[in-house]
């Protein structure tokens, strides 16, 4: 027995300022071995590793188990903190603002027009030949998923069928001229915003425009109580807070085909309504003006 205090006192003597610095003891009135013995309460033996000055936290060790818990807890803490910063950094990157950029004809081969009978004009005087149309003479935001008016090879289907049928990069969206006089304002823009959703969620890689509706001639404006520019602005002005500037665009031809007065030119249309077929082109050139780019 006697040996064996002797094996401890030496070992916590060597020991002293090792693994058992964090430890204090009288030397005059306490033995090594009382440090070895401290020790192995605190689950600390002779044989463990040196235990580090500070814990990560700044604060001094107690034994073996609260060391490798802080530091257990403190990688964890770190690969948390560092995943973190990571979705941080590519969610920033993800939402970043996009600008808009000129585009060349080509930038609309994956895009797809959706719309009513001005969409159809500029389907057949457009010139977009490689892009996909669902469009139809009298839509409306009511009927829209509704009616089989889409053509996919050779059948007519609704648009959710078409929109599941192919996926696009460009998604293009007018429509509201059909829906003046009928019900609500904020009926009209549940519908709207809900069609929004709905592309977003059929065409997950796809931006979306989000169309201004165009204009009448203001001679129409001033003289018909159901199709006049200050009904229509007030639809422009609640689609326009729908666009977020990194999924959704809000673009309005109506910079470019409006005269001072805020109408539709006279002389770009045949029915104070919808453009010549002559004059879609400046519809086209705009576009082009609305590519997306980055930063």
């Amino acid at each position: 027995m006697i040996i064996g205090w002797g094996v401890l006192s030496l070992i916590g003597y060597l020991k002293k300022d090792g693994i058992y610095k964090n430890y204090s003891i009288d030397v005059k009135k306490t033995p090594y071995f009382v440090l070895v013995l401290d020790g192995i309460h605190d689950k600390i033996y002779p044989w463990s590793k040196e235990l580090p000055d500070l814990l990560p936290d700044g604060t001094k060790p107690q034994n073996q188990e609260s060391v490798i818990a802080s530091t257990e807890m403190t990688d964890e803490e770190n690969v948390a903190g560092q995943t973190e910063t990571v979705m941080q950094d590519t969610e920033t990157a993800a939402a970043k603002p996009k600008k808009f950029i000129q585009v060349d004809d080509s930038y609309f081969d994956d895009a797809v027009f959706i719309g009513d009978s001005r969409t159809v004009g500029l389907h057949d005087y457009g010139g977009l030949d490689h892009s996909d149309f669902f469009a139809t003479v009298g839509m409306n935001i009511y009927d829209l998923w509704k009616d089989a008016f889409c053509e996919v090879n050779g059948k007519k289907v609704t648009l959710e069928e078409a929109l599941k049928a192919k996926q696009y990069k460009k998604v293009y969206f007018q429509i509201g001229i059909n829906e003046m006089g009928r019900g609500t304002l904020d009926g009209f823009m549940n519908e709207y915003q809900n069609a929004v959703e709905k592309f977003k969620t059929l065409q997950p890689d796809a931006v979306i425009y989000v169309q201004a509706i165009m204009h009448v001639t203001q001679k129409k404006s001033d003289s018909d109580p159901i199709f006049n520019n200050p009904g229509i602005d007030a639809r422009n002005q609640r689609i326009q807070q729908l666009a977020d500037g990194v999924r959704v665009f809000y673009i309005d031809v109506n910079e470019v085909v409006c005269d001072d007065q805020g109408g539709l030119k006279q002389e770009l249309t045949f029915d104070n309504l919808h453009l010549y077929g002559s004059k879609y082109n400046i519809w086209v050139d705009f576009l082009k003006t609305k590519g997306i780019g980055t930063e």
